[in-house]
């Protein structure tokens, strides 16, 4: 793929993101799975796989973690700096990926624990002279729109 192609197809994705909540809200979601990744890569994981978890390349998977890409898996765009010049690379979710030697290779992975610290959003949004709600993903998004 060429640059020119990636901004293209990063502009459709905007449009997608920005005409309804619930999308704004998938991103959110994609961004904090994949919170290492740049705000363009992270629309790029949302727009080919909105339940990816853990993205990283090719070789990083093999090197880390003893896994490897699934044969006919297709990978995740995002544009790498290389210096003085820019590419798209590719990355994959950890569901495109096996363990090298067959044998259950887990890869933990971190997840918010709503019960233990779900009150901390609450109290930003109160803060802020705002009514919180019982669902996270309303905290969520009204954070963002007191935020931004």
């Amino acid at each position: 793929m060429r640059l020119n192609d990636f901004y293209n197809i990063i502009e459709v994705i905007k449009q997608d993101i920005l005409s309804s909540p619930d999308e704004y809200l998938k991103l959110h979601k994609v961004i904090g799975n994949n919170q290492r990744y740049d705000f363009l890569s992270q629309m790029t994981i949302y727009d080919k796989n909105v339940e990816a978890t853990a993205c990283a390349k090719f070789d990083f998977w093999r090197k880390r973690f003893n896994r490897t890409v699934k044969y006919g898996e297709k990978g995740i765009p995002i544009i790498e700096d290389y210096g003085g010049y820019r590419k798209v690379d590719y990355i994959f979710d950890i569901s495109q990926t096996v363990s090298r030697n067959r044998e259950v290779n887990e890869v933990n992975l971190w997840q918010f624990d709503r019960e233990k610290y779900g009150f901390v959003l609450e109290e930003l949004i109160e803060n802020q002279g705002y009514d919180s709600s019982e669902k996270l993903s309303e905290n969520l998004y009204n954070l963002t729109r007191i935020i931004g």
